[in-house]
């Protein structure tokens, strides 16, 4: 009876499917409470962990391994499995994708978080400028205005000297074509120097002077239609992790992440958007749109942006940046039309 029953285990066992577990160690650098984590990416890990029956899991990491500005090093070096990664900190490196941060394109997260993913699908990824991992999503979060202490701007005369400070180098040069004085320093840095009168402002998503508790500092808002930049981020895998993982969970994945994960993420982006603004009126501050000729100086200014880029990607191989512009351009305009919303100022 045990030598049966021996058998019958080890039958049992040899008929049984194979089955292995993909941990990956997520390296986390946002606040746990910051919408894009605890709106978007908990949920999505959640649901990717539903629809794998547990086969892939992932582990949030106490803190971040390396700096936020070395994220992308960090999953294709596997120091982690897994991290969000702004390509902006790497200037002269990802060069491509730099045309979803151009000025002036689009400052509706709704629109253009899923624009962009659909552009990296359809026109960039065949380039490989990511190669070592695995882009899970890729997307804009929010544009970038202009918040000033003291003399709100409501012409580009007002912008004369100011020094406004930028997270990202690649922003510097609009900031001069402005008239403005760029300040390279981290959004940590700004309530200090702002409110000692280092700096005259930042340049800041709308949603940001909450994010970072800076209503109280700042006092005017200068909505530039379109933006005077976006910041791309992306969620990505290392390569061979992703790679462990079946062919068939490799593809529930998919569907649930690209321009599915980046809707999510403008949705989250847009409601944040919206509630800063609101916010900002409520402690009776300084909410400013540029139109009229100041926009259209601003446009001028900025035009620069677009050439630059467009000799870049020559550069990479592009073949007809102009055209894969123009195709973003009309997809962006289509996308405002399918949701009721007025490209202001475009």
């Amino acid at each position: 009876m045990k030598r049966f029953a021996l058998c019958l285990a080890l039958s049992l066992a040899s008929a049984a499917p194979a089955w292995s577990q993909t941990v990956l160690r997520y390296s986390n650098w946002l606040p746990a409470k910051h919408q894009m984590h605890s709106e978007v990416f908990v949920p999505w890990m959640a649901e990717v962990e539903k629809i794998t029956e547990g086969r892939v899991k992932f582990e949030i990491l106490p803190k971040m391994v390396g700096t936020v500005p070395t994220q992308f090093d960090v999953v294709r070096d596997g120091l982690a499995d897994m991290a969000v990664f702004v390509p902006g900190f790497s200037p002269g490196r990802f060069d491509l994708i730099e045309m979803a941060e151009l000025p002036l394109v689009a400052d509706e997260p709704n629109v253009m978080a899923p624009a962009v993913a659909q552009l990296y699908a359809k026109q960039l990824a065949k380039y490989n400028e990511f190669k070592g991992v695995h882009i899970v999503s890729i997307f804009t979060t929010a544009s970038g205005h202009i918040y000033t202490a003291k003399k709100p701007v409501r012409s580009m005369e007002d912008l004369k000297g100011v020094k406004l400070r930028t997270s990202l180098a690649a922003n510097s040069p609009a900031v001069q074509a402005l008239g403005a004085v760029p300040v390279q320093k981290g959004t940590n840095e700004i309530y200090e120097l702002v409110s000692s009168g280092v700096l005259d402002g930042t340049l800041l998503s709308k949603e940001g002077v909450v994010s970072f508790s800076l209503v109280s500092t700042l006092n005017n808002l200068t909505i530039i239609p379109g933006g005077i930049y976006n910041s791309v981020l992306s969620l990505a895998i290392n390569e061979d992790k992703w790679k462990a993982i079946s062919a068939k969970d490799q593809e529930a994945i998919t569907k649930i992440s690209g321009e599915v994960m980046a809707k999510e993420v403008g949705r989250a982006y847009s409601k944040a958007d919206a509630n800063a603004v609101a916010v900002m009126k409520q402690a009776g501050k300084i909410v400013i749109v540029a139109e009229g000729d100041f926009y259209k100086q601003i446009k001028q200014s900025l035009s620069y942006a677009e050439t630059t880029w467009i000799a870049k990607a020559r550069k990479k191989g592009m073949a007809n940046p102009e055209a894969v512009l123009a195709e973003f351009r009309a997809d962006i305009v289509a996308r405002h039309q399918a949701l009721g919303i007025p490209m202001v100022g475009q």
